[in-house]
């Protein structure tokens, strides 16, 4: 839509043939973020038709670019974070190897084109700066990349004193900035925008969490659907990182980059475990973090993160039925046997009842993973460790 010079907010567009990969039955929706998406997605169009020669994959190849450049540059951050904490040339080295052949990423970002990895490279670089307005303007520019980002403004506010506090407002005022000189410059109109941030800030139940069991398909729909549940749910993640964030707080005043970096885990895994509606992309806001964190400072926490990785991918190669959708752009036929499998009386209960499972699983081991953080439990272990009495562990490791 914005290659053709349309507003993405407010037109629906029906399917390119022998372009699009999705949505061949129906337009496609309107734009679900801040305009940077669409502007990557309207230039990356451009360039096809400049440099494309007719050919789709090279259209497909360069909106993979900014994804697959999110993902570098989390591999690079981690390395500089690691150093940063006192860890040694060879420790950054491995952690910015493991997160370029992080399987999860690279299905994520590279394959499938989701572009959170963006966000994420704002969410680590935030860690490299102390000064409250290089770290707000960053906030700013990662809200404007997505919105996600907001839930680590109520952290940033509570650990300012005085009238430091007052440099948040600049991590609002970017994306608005931002917004604006776009929707001027391309004459866009305001009347989608807001639809936009009640989806995007509420959620739509499903997902990997809890969420899942209680909304709309879930075994107990009647409680998600009953007066005023929704609604509830949708806005249980506000007062939970926003309690979360206080905390986190008071501890970065005593503390240095570990107390940080709690902070970011301890926020990220509050908004996952109570957001109303979790997509598989999140998890890299959670990953990313956790990775610096089991390489430099708690080296016990890698259970967490090889257990949650494991489930999340088994969610994701269920939910998507062995990534067979992910072949999409070769041709249509990948989807419409998606479709088709997804409806076979055996495929089709099986699936639902394991992603409902991994929902649940996923769901304990976050709430046991926010325990372990906020208590800077020495010897963390996962919910089914912790239940059958694990053993003492070395401890926490200060790089």
């Amino acid at each position: 839509m914005v290659g053709h010079g349309t507003d993405p907010y407010t037109a629906f567009w029906p399917p390119v043939s022998g372009l699009s990969i999705g949505y061949f039955n129906r337009s496609l929706t309107a734009a679900a973020y801040l305009p940077f998406w669409s502007l990557y997605t309207g230039g990356a169009y451009q360039g096809y038709l400049a440099f494309g020669g007719g050919n789709r994959f090279v259209y497909y190849f360069l909106l993979k670019q900014a994804p697959i450049a999110g993902d570098l540059g989390t591999a690079y951050l981690l390395y500089r974070l690691v150093r940063r904490a006192g860890g040694e040339e060879r420790l950054a080295l491995r952690a910015a190897a493991f997160w370029v052949v992080f399987p999860y990423a690279i299905l994520i970002s590279a394959v499938w084109g989701q572009f959170d990895s963006v966000a994420v490279v704002v969410v680590l670089g935030v860690l490299l700066v102390t000064e409250a307005p290089r770290k707000n303007l960053l906030y700013g520019v990662g809200i404007f990349v997505k919105w996600v980002t907001a839930m680590f403004l109520p952290f940033e506010v509570f650990r300012r004193r005085g009238a430091d506090r007052l440099w948040a407002a600049l991590a609002l005022l970017v994306p608005l900035a931002l917004t604006g000189l776009v929707f001027l410059a391309l004459r866009w109109g305001l009347d989608g925008l807001g639809g936009l941030f009640v989806s995007e800030s509420a959620g739509i139940g499903g997902g990997m969490n809890w969420a899942r069991l209680l909304g709309p398909y879930g075994p107990l729909a009647a409680v998600g659907n009953a007066p005023g549940a929704t609604v509830l749910f949708e806005s249980l993640w506000v007062p939970g990182v926003v309690a979360v964030g206080w905390i986190a707080a008071e501890r970065v005043r005593r503390g240095g980059l570990a107390a940080e970096v709690d902070g970011v885990i301890a926020i990220v895994t509050v908004f996952l475990l109570l957001r109303w509606g979790l997509n598989e992309q999140y998890l890299l806001y959670l990953f990313a973090p956790l990775a610096l964190d089991m390489m430099a400072f708690h080296r016990d926490r890698r259970v967490f993160f090889a257990v949650l990785a494991a489930l999340a991918t088994a969610f994701l190669v269920i939910n998507n039925t062995l990534l067979v959708p992910f072949l999409s752009p070769l041709g249509p036929q990948y989807l419409a046997w998606f479709y088709s499998a997804n409806n076979t009386p055996v495929w089709d209960p099986l699936r639902l009842y394991s992603l409902d499972a991994l929902a649940l699983a996923i769901s304990l081991v976050l709430a046991r993973l926010l325990y372990v953080v906020l208590r800077n439990d020495p010897t963390p272990a996962p919910w089914f460790g912790w239940l059958r009495g694990h053993p003492e562990g070395t401890g926490a490791r200060q790089a």
